[in-house]
């Protein structure tokens, strides 16, 4: 029996960071995949996708799990989230932070604006919103 909520057609869970150089999506990557495949025994793999590798470019994230008896053949960016993390909030106003994501999916954002305005800017329509 799997303990992973929802998995798209090859069987993994997916999660996408949107971060800004600096502030840690890399790391918190590393940390997520860790947690999962040490603390839950799932399979998984962590990358990241970056530019200039300077504070403030832009960082993606990218974090699969499946169950132990999947294998993780696919290390491609990740298109179609089951959960998108959004560091910054000014990443919204010039990247489509969601684009792709699951139906239902989650987005968690680091604010403390309120969560219309939120919801709003990032153009939710289906989905949680978390900030």
């Amino acid at each position: 029996m799997s303990i992973l909520p929802k998995k798209n057609n090859l069987g993994f869970f997916e999660i996408r960071l949107e971060s800004i150089g600096g502030l840690g999506a890399n790391l918190a990557g590393k940390m997520l995949a860790e947690s999962g495949v040490l603390g839950l025994g799932l399979n998984g793999s962590n990358f990241s996708s970056y530019g200039s590798e300077k504070k403030g470019s832009p960082v993606k994230s990218f974090i699969r799990f499946c169950d132990e008896d999947v294998e993780i053949r696919d290390h491609s960016p990740i298109e179609e989230p089951h959960v998108v993390g959004v560091f910054h909030e000014a990443l919204y106003k010039t990247i489509d932070v969601i684009s792709g994501l699951q139906p239902n999916g989650i987005v968690l954002v680091n604010t403390t604006r309120d969560f219309d305005e939120v919801a709003n800017d990032i153009r939710l329509k289906d989905g949680t919103l978390a900030i």
